[in-house]
């Protein structure tokens, strides 16, 4: 079934390129101004935080921000959110709501291991190459390592590596090799010269390690995004189901004295091995799925991360939920106002993978370019978009999905600019809009999804879901007040 399914895929892009020429291709579409049906989650830091540069970057494509707790303190998260409120959106109807319905995603630091610092404010250090260092869990090296000892966090690392195992510090830039394991500390032969800094990460790869599903960061962190109403919540180092499970459960407990709270949504970040043998079981019980390249990177070989992310995808657009594609897409914008060829090919290849959304971190968080660089996102996004016809088959047996893929297939095999869901009682209950539009988004239709809703909580859970695009109305307004409010946004014109 899915060779044929293949088959006809490139039988129709076969068919689609054939009619163009390469130099029809290589033009700039007339909607590169527009809208993607692919989502852009963009990392706001010190670069993007403040106005005007915030407004710019909603302006320029940015459906949900992340900020990064890892680093973000609560004073400038509060500053985020507030800033981020204060930015235009499109179809929001000020009259009603000033809030801006783009999402928050509060992005955990999670459990991490780390080395601890050096002594008498050194910075960083030089390991050398086949010099011998060891690691050790004792205390009175945490603020006080060397060269020679490195103190880790992860108390049971003895009971968990053995002779020949690799460890990685500070994202893989330094290799040590385990050499001997005592009673209280690694020895280990350094395989790269390296500088390390203080308090750099610990990858462990291949082995499975015994980490809480939270630290006591996460915890607290998780709690101000309770009482702050953030969106989603990026939950780090996920490896079984029941991590998310346990965040579940503890939001709830910590959420009973808010009235009508809606839980925010859960996104599973895959960042190691443990979390690829498990999953199935994750996706089951995850809102959604975040390819963590970075650290994925590191846990597995570099050359094959580029299969495992497209399986993942595959897994997620057959479960109908939505994945994120994250890491270094748009890297060298860092620095240069365009980015390398590759990394427009990195973008582009994670829609035809069909990814939901693709992620910017340091690009707009610390960038020199934020605004231009979820610009360029948003461009290659659409152009891509523009040959790249996704057809979904979901692997459910619900019963009222046939309706959801008849619709999306009608509006692709017709001139249709946009579907727009409506609740027809009229009511300021979104249950149904959001229902349909979610159901909708799973087929990936080529248009845009027009979600009229009446609270811009149930907009802002909405922005990750592909093609869908939430607008803001009044229980009173009719079907042809928001036709009137598409066609100013410039969604429609007469005729369409």
């Amino acid at each position: 079934t899915r060779l044929a399914t293949n088959t006809k895929r490139l039988n129709c892009l076969g068919n689609h390129f054939s009619s163009s020429s390469l130099a029809d291709l290589a033009k700039v579409s007339n909607n590169v101004n527009g809208i993607s049906m692919a989502e852009i989650v963009a990392t706001i830091g010190p670069a993007s935080e403040n106005l005007p540069v915030l407004p710019q970057v909603v302006i320029a494509g940015m459906r949900v921000m992340r900020i990064n707790f890892s680093h973000a303190t609560y004073d400038e998260a509060n500053l985020r959110i507030k800033n981020l409120r204060l930015s235009p959106g499109i179809g929001d109807n000020k009259s009603l709501d000033s809030n801006n319905l783009r999402g928050v995603m509060l992005d955990t630091q999670g459990p991490e291991i780390r080395t601890g610092s050096f002594g008498n404010h050194i910075k960083e250090i030089e390991l050398t190459n086949d010099s011998t260092v060891s690691l050790t869990n004792d205390n009175n090296f945490k603020t006080n390592q060397s060269k020679d000892k490195l103190w880790i966090s992860y108390k049971k690392l003895v009971g968990t590596v053995k002779p020949n195992d690799l460890i990685l510090l500070d994202d893989g830039a330094i290799e040590l090799t385990v050499s001997e394991v005592k009673s209280n500390e690694i020895v280990c032969k350094v395989k790269n010269t390296g500088v390390l800094g203080n308090k750099k990460g610990v990858n462990l790869p291949g082995l499975v390690v015994d980490l809480p599903a939270m630290c006591d960061k996460d915890k607290e962190d998780i709690k101000w995004g309770v009482e702050n109403d953030v969106d989603f919540i990026a939950a780090s180092f996920t490896r079984k189901s029941s991590d998310i499970q346990e965040i579940r459960d503890y939001i709830q407990s910590i959420s009973t004295h808010i009235p009508n709270y809606r839980l925010p949504k859960i996104i599973s970040k895959i960042e190691n091995i443990e979390a690829l043998v498990n999953f199935d079981s994750i996706l089951d019980i995850s809102d959604g799925i975040m390819v963590a390249r970075g650290d994925l990177g590191v846990e597995i070989p570099m050359e094959t991360l580029t299969i495992v992310q497209k399986e993942m995808i595959r897994k997620c657009n057959a479960a109908g939920k939505p994945v994120i594609v994250a890491t270094q897409m748009l890297e060298s914008m860092q620095k240069n106002k365009r980015p390398t060829r590759a990394e427009c090919t990195d973008v582009a290849n994670a829609i035809y993978d069909g990814a939901d959304a693709v992620m910017l971190s340091g690009e707009s968080a610390k960038g020199k370019y934020p605004v231009l660089s979820v610009d360029m996102m948003r461009r290659i996004v659409i152009e891509t978009e523009r040959y790249h016809k996704p057809e979904i088959r979901l692997h459910q047996n619900e019963h009222d999905l046939s309706f959801y893929q008849f619709i999306v297939d009608l509006s692709n095999e017709n001139n249709v600019k946009c579907i727009v869901v409506t609740n027809e009682k009229s009511s300021n209950d979104d249950t149904i809009v959001e229902h349909a539009s979610i159901q909708l988004s799973k087929f990936h239709p080529n248009v845009p999804i027009i979600s009229c809703i009446s609270n811009s909580k149930t907009g802002r859970m909405l922005q990750l879901y592909r093609a869908v695009h939430p607008l803001l109305i009044t229980s009173s307004d009719q079907t042809v007040d928001v036709i009137n409010r598409l066609k100013k946004i410039g969604i429609i014109v007469d005729n369409d």
